[in-house]
């Protein structure tokens, strides 16, 4: 049983303490909860220096919004944070766990920075309306890191609550590229399938009958192709990686132009912008 500290208890901090509260001690920090419940179980906030002493693995679940205008992420609270935590961890065996959507290059950048320190990029797939099934039930589980006992504790950590998830030893910067390739496509679908919502319309045909027979193909995973009165995508992940995932690729001279015709089109179609209304989301 491991010492566990979480900071940011948002979903993805209370996300990391119910996937691994049965096998470990969890405690967390976060500036604005005194205490939170999940699940039956209430915790109270401690302090950052505490949490960082009492724990030999820190997850970083600290949000990190986007900036529609100049299409890039805003980090500022995730480095702010890493930087402190790196100073009370700084040459002891601590692990520092990236659970935050970061672009790739970030876990890269502490690790150079805070060398003292060991850093692991471990992302996560969660469901906003599902956090909590979907963070029991993971499809597999990246660890990003750039040494093997790193790798080892963290895998050991894991492997007792997942004895049967699928893990995947890799770098940091892979490790946060994957996430953001799996929620740029993601909403990609979302958008494809408000297009051919709007084909069989036109037509005059069911779309559920069509979509209905298009994912009998093995290869076409039936998630992400049902149309919602708000159409398009929202909430607080896929705007905000979409957006950052253009805005590296402008700067690093990527021809991106799918994914801006995806962002474009569902700044279009989309009813409701629920992401300018989400605390943490959008730092415009």
């Amino acid at each position: 049983m491991a010492n566990v500290g979480i900071v940011g208890y948002g979903f993805v901090g209370k996300a990391t303490d119910y996937s691994l509260r049965e096998y470990h001690n969890i405690i967390f920090y976060d500036k604005f909860k005194e205490e939170d419940t999940v699940k039956g179980v209430t915790r109270r906030r401690h302090s950052l220096e505490e949490v960082v002493d009492h724990s030999e693995f820190i997850f970083v679940c600290l949000p990190t919004p986007f900036s529609q205008s100049r299409e890039e992420i805003d980090l500022s609270i995730v480095d702010e944070n890493a930087g402190k935590i790196a100073k009370l961890s700084n040459s002891t065996d601590k692990i520092i766990v990236v659970k935050s959507t970061v672009i790739p290059g970030t876990t890269e950048r502490y690790a150079n920075n805070y060398n003292n320190c060991n850093f692991c990029f471990n992302p996560e797939f969660l469901r906003e309306a599902t956090y909590l099934e979907d963070a029991v039930n993971p499809d597999r589980i990246i660890i990003g890191v750039n040494n093997h006992k790193v790798y080892s504790r963290v895998r050991a950590l894991f492997a007792e609550g997942f004895p049967d998830a699928r893990m995947f030893k890799t770098d940091f910067t892979t490790a946060e590229t994957v996430k953001y390739m799996n929620n740029a496509f993601l909403a990609m679908k979302v958008i494809f399938a408000n297009e051919i919502h709007d084909l069989c319309n036109r037509l005059g045909i069911s779309y559920e009958e069509v979509k209905n027979m298009v994912v009998a193909d093995r290869r076409i995973h039936d998630s992400h192709l049902d149309i919602t009165s708000e159409r398009g995508f929202g909430g607080k992940c896929f705007p905000k990686d979409m957006i950052a995932l253009i805005g590296l690729c402008k700067k690093l001279g990527v021809d991106a132009s799918l994914l801006e015709t995806a962002w474009h089109k569902n700044l279009k179609i989309r009813r409701h912008r629920d992401w300018e209304d989400i605390p943490f989301a959008v730092s415009d």
